[in-house]
């Protein structure tokens, strides 16, 4: 059965009580439309262990590149941690808050 528009009118009305919700997801169609293009370009992976790690270093690059970050440091600590059989490193800085 077709979703009605009472199912969803609470969540259509999100952003009159949260100020900073965004009206539109164009931010997040165009976050994910650089690796869309490339997937196209590249003709996806050959299996589903590629895909996952594709798609876990573009969410790693996406995420530097909107925390002004570098994607080489970034995957350079999480790397030498792996290497190091280390804690995972906290590289946005999330647990320290």
């Amino acid at each position: 059965a077709m979703p009605t528009y009472s199912q969803y009118e609470q969540g259509l009305w999100v952003f009159l009580n949260h100020p900073g919700t965004p009206l539109t997801n164009n931010e997040a169609e165009r976050c994910l439309r650089g690796s869309v293009i490339m997937r196209k370009i590249c003709y996806g992976t050959s299996s589903d262990r590629g895909e996952k790690f594709r798609s876990r270093i573009l969410s790693v690059v996406e995420t530097c590149k909107k925390r002004k970050l570098s994607p080489i440091t970034v995957i350079s600590t999480i790397i030498a941690g792996v290497v190091g059989k280390c804690d995972y490193p906290d590289v946005f800085g999330l647990t320290s808050a």
